[in-house]
């Protein structure tokens, strides 16, 4: 019998539908060199870190509660922290061997070595220290006896700092090692100010929306997203208006919004199930792809085949080698190593 302040909820495929197109037009973006237009680069990478960050807060509205700090934090320490630390470990051992074939000077061996103690992440590995001080920001503000006050004041602080960073900052650390190595420490922080407020809304939007959105007739709810894709690209292509940033906000928001419509059209469908399977494992290709599987195709590339830059069409060729390798990955990790993804009995819930 499960636990009466157990809240058990049902695993709508959209979602990971839409975390398992977000990490793949990630991966997409790493790979592509030079192939679509300036635009559509733009446009998908407003969205693609932005969606798991909207999808954790949507979650937390699902469940209809939001954890309490310390229960988040032993949680989350777990999900997140021991994949961060097997995967760095695993990245690691690839850049001694890199380093060991001539292919990787010492000064990047050391310097990827103080981003992975800093948590600064090697390669995408940044996002999980991230994605875990975003959602203690926000359960703290969430859980606090005035979160509405308290939440306005953390907003405001954390725009003003990521203000501070990215136009004083980091103009001074671009020729100043010392300011690169402070710097590392400090761009988690920064990056969670920023994500905490994507948590929010998405916990907020489900906790109004999910309900209607689930009774939605799934030709209704796709023709819906397919109307804010196609506003969001309009707002990157031409933008109506710029004022402080809406413009930004609007177009990082109305994808997301638009992808869970999409979603719920194709739920059962081919499409959704092979999207709903990468982001059941959005995690192992994350970490993997960029620090290990992209390093090997460019070797391969340019040692081999002997071409002097990574670009053009064999590009996405080389993306979708890429995603096939990761198949065998998913099974060995998953079959074998389920401890390097945070896996026992006590943190099994996947949410």
């Amino acid at each position: 019998m499960s636990s009466p302040n157990k809240v058990i909820i049902k695993r709508y495929e959209y979602i990971d539908a839409v975390k398992g197109l977000s990490i793949l037009c990630i991966t997409f973006l790493h790979f592509e060199k030079g192939v679509i237009p300036n635009w559509l680069n733009v446009w998908i990478g407003m969205f693609m870190i932005t969606a798991f960050y909207f999808t954790s807060g949507w979650v937390f509205g699902l469940k209809q509660r939001v954890e309490q700090p310390r229960e988040l934090w032993s949680k989350r320490l777990y999900q997140l922290g021991v994949p961060y630390l097997w995967f760095g470990l695993l990245i690691i051992a690839f850049d001694v061997i890199w380093w060991g074939v001539g292919l990787m000077p010492t000064h990047i061996l050391s310097r990827e070595l103080y981003k992975y103690l800093t948590l600064r992440g090697l390669g995408t590995l940044w996002f999980l220290p991230v994605l875990f001080l975003g959602e203690m920001i926000f359960c703290l503000l969430k859980s606090s006896k005035r979160p509405w006050l308290y939440g306005s004041i953390a907003f405001i602080l954390s725009y003003g700092a990521g203000y501070i960073y990215y136009y004083v900052w980091r103009p001074l650390i671009v020729h100043n090692e010392t300011f690169q190595l402070i710097d590392s420490p400090v761009r988690p922080i920064v990056m969670a100010l920023s994500a905490w407020p994507i948590i929010a809304i998405g916990y907020f939007m489900s906790v109004r929306t999910s309900g209607r959105i689930h009774a939605l007739n799934r030709y209704v709810a796709g023709i819906a997203g397919a109307i804010l894709l196609i506003i969001s690209m309009w707002f990157v292509i031409a933008a109506p208006f710029k004022f402080y940033y809406i413009d930004s906000v609007i177009a990082t928001l109305l994808p997301i919004m638009g992808f869970i419509g999409i979603f719920l059209l194709l739920s059962g469908g081919v499409i959704t199930r092979f999207f709903g399977y990468w982001g059941k494992n959005s995690l192992i290709l994350m970490c993997t792809h960029f620090s290990i599987t992209m390093e090997l195709l460019m070797a391969f590339d340019i040692y081999v085949l002997h071409h002097r830059d990574f670009s053009g069409p064999r590009t996405i060729i080389y993306f979708i080698i890429c995603v096939l390798l990761t198949y065998p990955m998913v099974w060995l990790i998953k079959t074998h190593l389920g401890f390097m993804l945070g896996k026992n009995k006590r943190h099994s819930n996947n949410a």
